[in-house]
């Protein structure tokens, strides 16, 4: 549940935004023209996109080039509240900046496919974030000039780190926006923790579109597809793996160990555990 929020304007739009939240929080986010910079503060969180799953601890930042997305914020073990701070970056502001400052260094990359960068935040970013504060605090000083002027600050910092590659290679398509077919999407995250809702949203659809499509393009519901899918794998592993039922079934996507097994013993009329001790 989201407890507070706060926003720094430019051209009438919240581009620097702070949000205090109960975690957990899922929430689903469509970039559709933008792209955006998250600073996570006491919590750490997986993103899903149409091309899988991205962690962000909270020693970290991530650039995400635009698209729709689904995040998942965690609390940490002594922290109840926690905080992001959000950064859009709209065409109209970065063409500019990223025309003047870094149009050479950034011709020497291909348009990648990427969708995101995932920066460990140094003293100067870690100083940066603290500055943002200062301008939530006060915001009469936070003129469009000098929000402009912090959006062009951050991208400077990033591009000049120790590691400026990966964030170079993703400002070089920053606002091409990827596309991907249901059946890529659903396999980049098959394996991960979501729901129905959370995969709808990853392909910009509403969940009874999906539920539609996905039946035409697939001859199965989603349900059906997941859970086959993944006990396919999980039996793979029962051969291959040491590693436990548990483990196997937290690594399938199956989020409780019991309800994996008794979907296993029911679909393969073998437990797991009587499954691994068969001769491969």
């Amino acid at each position: 549940m989201i407890l507070k929020q706060r926003h720094l304007e430019l051209g009438g739009k919240a581009v620097i935004s702070h949000f205090t939240f109960s975690p957990p929080l899922v929430a689903a986010s469509d970039l559709d023209n933008s792209a955006c910079f998250i600073f996570p503060i006491n919590t750490k969180g997986s993103l899903y996109r149409a091309d899988g799953k991205t962690k962000v601890d909270e020693s970290q930042g991530v650039l995400m080039k635009c698209g729709t997305y689904v995040n998942k914020w965690y609390g940490t073990a002594e922290d109840k509240v926690a905080e992001v701070v959000i950064l859009r970056l709209h065409p109209e502001v970065m063409q500019s900046i990223l025309q003047s400052e870094v149009a050479t260094r950034l011709d020497v990359f291909e348009a990648s496919k990427k969708t995101n960068a995932v920066v460990d935040l140094d003293e100067l970013l870690k100083k940066y974030l603290d500055s943002l504060f200062f301008y939530f605090d006060n915001q009469e000083l936070a003129t469009e000039e000098l929000v402009a002027l912090k959006i062009k600050e951050l991208t400077l910092l990033l591009i000049n780190s120790r590691n400026p590659n990966p964030i170079l290679e993703l400002l070089s398509s920053l606002f091409n926006r990827e596309s991907h077919t249901l059946h890529e999407i659903v396999d980049a995250n098959l394996y991960e923790n979501i729901s129905l809702d959370d995969m709808a949203a990853i392909a910009n659809m509403s969940s009874s579109t999906f539920k539609r499509k996905f039946k035409t393009e697939f001859g199965t519901t989603f349900s059906r597809y997941v859970i086959a899918r993944r006990l396919e794998r999980a039996r793979s592993l029962l051969s291959t793996s040491k590693d436990t039922i548990s483990e196997i079934a937290y690594d399938c996507g199956f989020n409780d160990p019991g309800y994996f097994s008794k979907l296993f013993k029911k679909h393969y009329r073998s437990s797991p555990s009587i499954y691994r001790q068969k001769p491969v």
